[in-house]
């Protein structure tokens, strides 16, 4: 199963990468929160982590990252495996356009009916994420101009 969808993202591209990888996605998808086997390496091609969705756990490689886009190998334990990739494109000096694609295959029949059900959902799921990242980027902003408000002059 091979799922592509676009979104557009309030940052230039390369701020809009930082929100695709691990720690960056913390920023703006509810529950998301990735576990490192090596703490010290977050970043890069070849660090790992895992992250749990309901009953499954799921182990994603950085295969590649590039100012332009990400990728990674996510195996979900006896379900799916296949290839994670984030893609930019710099649409304007404050947007970046994001392609999002999922190329999944199921490693058995409970991974067949997991791909049917996230094939039917995925370009809802993709828009929610464009909504999530929207309210994220408010929420930073409303917070650096709620600090901006809030500072005292400094006395000479």
């Amino acid at each position: 199963m091979r799922r592509t969808a676009e979104i557009v993202v309030g940052l230039p591209a390369d701020q809009a990468i930082a929100l695709f990888t691990p720690e960056g996605e913390r920023r703006w998808a509810d529950g998301w929160d990735p576990q490192y086997p090596q703490p010290s390496r977050r970043e890069g091609p070849g660090a790992v982590f895992t992250t749990t969705h309901g009953t499954h756990r799921a182990t994603w490689i950085m295969v590649d990252h590039r100012p332009d886009g990400v990728r990674y190998a996510r195996i979900v334990h006896g379900l799916t495996a296949g290839i994670v990739a984030v893609d930019l494109f710099a649409s304007g000096d404050d947007t970046t356009r994001v392609r999002v694609t999922y190329d999944l295959t199921a490693l058995g029949p409970a991974g067949e009916s997991q791909l049917e059900a996230f094939e039917a959902d995925y370009q809802a799921e993709i828009a929610v994420w464009s909504t999530e990242i929207a309210a994220a980027l408010q929420s930073s902003l409303s917070s650096v101009i709620g600090r901006s408000r809030t500072r005292r002059p400094v006395a000479l």
